[in-house]
Formats: C-alpha cells, structure tokens, sequence
C-alpha cells in the first residue's frame, strides 16, 4: 500500500478492516451520481365548468283540434242544412197528363211518389221539406192509396179532388180542392170544380194561395198551380212531423255487391209502350235522367229573381222501384185502381251507378216505410234527391 505524504509516495502497512469498510464505503458513495427526486406530477389545473344558462319557457301546450259539430243533416235529402229543423213536409199531387207538361218545382222536390193511376197514366206526388218552393204544379186529384202512404209522413197534403172509394174519405166534397191537414182533417179553400174553365176567372183569391198557369195552351184541367210557401206559412203551425228514419244518406256510398247499370225501364201498365218510363244513368253527372215515351221529362223551375223560369230535363240523385200489389175497382167504367201500401215487399235500388235489391216493410198504417237491404239493414242512398217509383209488381223491370 502506498500514501502520498509531502509530495512523497509512502508505503503503508495493511489497512484495518474497518477502515477498508469505510473507504469501500466512500467509493461507493463517491462513484455514484446523486439520487434525482421524482418530477412532481403537476396538479391539474382547476378549470371552472361553463355556465350554461337555460332559458326556463314554459313548452306551450297543444292547440287541441276543435270537435267538430254534427252536421244537420236532412232526413228527406240528406242534403247538410243550416240548421236543425223541425220535420215539416208538404207533399203535393201534381198532374202528369200530356197536358200538363211540362210540370213546376219537382227539381225543388226532396222525394217524387210515381203512383200508377187509371188506364195508362201516372201521377207524382211531391214531397217538400228542405225548402219550400214558390210555386208548384199543375194541382190534379189523389186517390185513397196515395192519400194511405201520405197519412205515414203526418204532414200537410194538397191535392185537387179525389175519388170516393173508401168511407173514411167520403166526407170530402168530390172534386172540391182541399187540404189535407196533419190532423186528419180536410180544409176546402172553395167550391171550385176543376173542371169548369169558368170556375178559373176568379182564382186569384184574397188568400192569394192559388192561380192560373198563363200557358193559354193549357186546358183549365192542368193549369192550376198553388203558392206553397205561403200554404205552409199560414197552416202548418206549431206542427212538426215525428222524426223517421226511412234510410240513411252517405256522401259516395258504394256496395259490393252492386251490380253496375246504365238504364231501367218501368213500363208500368202501359201495353203500348214497354219502353214507357226510363231512366238512363250519366255516370259524368252521377245522376239519373228521366224519359217518357222516348222523350225527356222536362221540368221547369223559378229563377231565383222570381220573373222567369228555367227548364230542364227531369234528373235525381236516386230511384227506389217499390213492387207494390194494385188491383182494379169492381166495376168502376174507369178502371180505377186500388193498391196495397201497407205490408211489404221487394225493392230494387239504382244508387250511383250501382243496383242493389232489398224489400221495403210497413207493418201497419200507423207504422212508416222502412226501405231495407237483403240483409235487413236500412238502405244508404246518396244525399240528394230521390224517385220512388211505387210499381206493380206483376210487371217485368229491365236493367241494362
């Protein structure tokens, strides 16, 4: 071992063994690099969370949607009407002679009865209730049967005469003009016998309801016309019919069953004409036009200034064929007919463009017609006007 003292390199005795421990223990220190302090793991920075500001409005509430309110709808056209009415119809027997035509107001007419009457004539029965037209005509006389489907609307019911077949109308006056009221009495508005052409010079009356055609053409027979809003202004009073549903109305109804159809011919009792009454369908207008003989029922109607009159040809919205009985009257020399309007029966329906069969019931004359299906339930017509051909059913009906 050696020691540098003064300069001079100096050989040592062997070292204890404690101080090679200290100078082991100094090298070791003194090779070794200083121990570095683990980086501090920096704090992470505090950052404020963004104030989100919510505007607090109330979420408005949903506009309900407004009920609707039922619509008025009428129980003879099933037109929409204004408002609820009370049911007031007026049904009037108008003339269907050649003589009488063309006819007033039946395209003012809810419901038209066709009723077959002596030898090869018929005659209309017009049913007002949604409005009343001004003038209506010509007036001719009913009949017992007529007067059986008239009692089922309890309504006011004008006619010129009648003809004595059945003792609870004997008490009418024959050929006088009357009024049959819902009451089931007959208000006569003069002596008038329809068919003296003097009887006429005087018939506008101080009621002024009543007056004759200015068609000089016209026989005194089928010139005589009544101002019907006025009548039932003046006479239906407080009265209102019993509400019946004798159908129901469907804008577009259609069936299934249906079969399609352009023409349908009625010759009724008319042995000289199988081709007597038509009606041909126009699927364009979806209306059912009307011809007699081959020639177009033509109609005429007031303007709606009141000082002129529009023609056109005859057309509804819906025909019901009624398969009625008639008979004959034992020896009357003018083959007067009887027919049975109570009971039932079949039915067949000409609908937009479609023909469907059913029966029509009315059990009792106090009871109404129900005008049913095949399958029981009432018939849906189209809302609009509507022909109700009453039509012996021994006669054929042909559907093209």
């Amino acid at each position: 071992m050696f020691s540098t003292h003064s300069g001079r390199l100096q050989r040592c005795g062997k070292l204890p063994s404690a101080c090679a421990g200290v100078l082991a223990l100094a090298l070791l220190i003194g090779g070794c690099s200083p121990a570095q302090a683990p980086a501090a793991t920096p704090s992470p920075t505090e950052t404020e969370a963004p104030v989100v500001t919510i505007a607090l409005t109330s979420t408005p509430e949903p506009t309900p949607e407004p009920t609707p309110e039922p619509e008025n709808r009428s129980l003879t056209s099933g037109r929409v009407v204004p408002e609820r009415t009370p049911l007031r119809p007026f049904i009037m027997s108008i003339d269907n002679a050649n003589g009488a035509k063309p006819q007033t107001s039946l395209m003012e007419a809810d419901i038209i009865y066709e009723f077959l009457v002596e030898q090869a004539i018929t005659r209309f029965q017009a049913l007002y209730n949604d409005t009343y037209p001004a003038y209506a005509g010509p007036l001719r006389s009913t009949r017992y049967y007529i007067i059986d489907m008239v009692q089922e609307w309890d309504c006011m019911y004008l006619h010129e005469g009648y003809v004595v077949l059945d003792k609870p109308y004997r008490r009418i006056p024959k050929e006088l003009i009357t009024l049959y009221l819902p009451s089931g009495d007959f208000k006569g508005f003069n002596k008038t016998f329809y068919r003296k052409v003097s009887a006429y010079d005087d018939l506008e009356t101080p009621n002024g309801y009543k007056f004759r055609a200015d068609d000089m053409y016209r026989s005194s027979v089928h010139s005589l016309y009544y101002r019907v809003a006025a009548l039932v202004n003046t006479y239906y009073g407080e009265h209102t019919a019993k509400e019946c549903q004798r159908f129901n109305f469907l804008e577009g109804i259609t069936y299934e069953n249906g079969t399609p159809f352009t023409k349908v011919t009625l010759p009724f009792d008319n042995n000289k004409d199988p081709n007597w009454i038509q009606f041909t369908y126009d699927s364009e207008k979806n209306r059912l036009f009307r011809f007699e003989s081959g020639e177009p029922t033509m109609t005429r109607t007031l303007t709606d200034h009141g000082d002129a009159y529009v023609e056109e040809q005859m057309n509804v919205q819906n025909l019901i064929v009624q398969h009625v009985e008639y008979g004959s009257v034992e020896g009357d020399r003018k083959h007067r007919r009887t027919c049975d309007m109570i009971g039932s029966g079949k039915c067949d329906y000409f609908i937009n463009g479609q023909h469907v069969t059913g029966t029509w019931s009315r059990p009792t004359a106090e009871d109404y017609t129900s005008y049913l299906l095949d399958d029981g339930s009432l018939v849906t017509l189209e809302p609009g006007n509507t022909w109700i051909a009453v039509y012996p059913s021994s006669e054929p009906l042909t559907v093209e």
